[in-house]
């Protein structure tokens, strides 16, 4: 049976979503073997590419010297490693390792496969809807995400 959604129903949804990620996200972190903190450095440094410790402290909003520690320990784990800056070697890069890519990608396969099986049950039509929804709401918490940090 077809169910009728209004926007107080995506609403809802939305904040199931977010508490779902949230509790995803930090059992991720923990079969890993990293804090969310650091995973979430990780995932900043998949989506942007290296990243210097200033910016990454930012984006996480983390003091420099949180983000010196934090990656400290990610590097004694073989998670990122750090370069001197291509411009200006006074600065450095921290960029994520293959490692670190292969240990998160072999946590998410599992759910990578579902939703793939679930979005290839959708036609056409439903793809296109569900596609600029998803970069309208991702947009939107981007946005969010960005004047937090600013902040």
């Amino acid at each position: 049976m077809d169910k009728s959604y209004t926007a107080d129903h995506i609403t809802e949804a939305t904040r199931r979503l977010d508490v779902a990620v949230l509790t995803l996200t930090t059992a991720f972190a923990r079969d890993v073997g990293i804090s969310v903190p650091e995973l979430l450095a990780l995932e900043n440094l998949e989506t942007n590419g290296g990243l210097g410790p200033s910016e990454l402290a930012r984006r996480l909003q983390l003091s420099t010297g949180a983000v010196t520690a934090l990656v400290d320990r990610l590097e004694a784990g073989g998670h990122v490693a750090r370069a001197a800056h291509p411009s200006d070697r006074r600065r450095v890069v921290v960029t994520r390792t293959a490692k670190a890519s292969d240990d998160l990608a072999r946590e998410a396969a599992p759910l990578e496969r579902e939703i793939r099986r679930l979005a290839e049950d959708l036609s056409d039509d439903e793809l296109e809807v569900i596609g600029r929804f998803l970069e309208a709401f991702i947009g939107i918490f981007e946005r969010a995400a960005a004047e937090a940090c600013a902040a």
